[in-house]
């Protein structure tokens, strides 16, 4: 695995940590957007993907999703 691929994602991690440690609950629909964001986009998908560029792409689609998502949230 490429070492960018490994540093993005958890720049992606370490953003969902920011959300949730802003959110209000477990109610918070902020909490819940980060997570699936970083689950699904940031985990999951690299891992079924081949080659490391499809695998860049989705970590970088995942985290201009957080960053927008830790946006929103501050504005609210």
């Amino acid at each position: 695995m490429n070492i960018l691929n490994v540093v993005l994602g958890l720049l992606c991690i370490l953003i969902a940590f920011i959300i949730a440690a802003r959110s209000s609950g477990l109610r918070d629909r902020f909490l819940w957007g980060a997570v699936v964001i970083t689950g699904v986009g940031g985990v999951v998908l690299p891992q079924l993907l081949p080659g490391d560029g499809a695998r860049l792409v989705l970590i970088v689609i995942s985290l201009a999703a957080l960053l927008v998502l830790l946006r929103r949230q501050r504005k609210q």
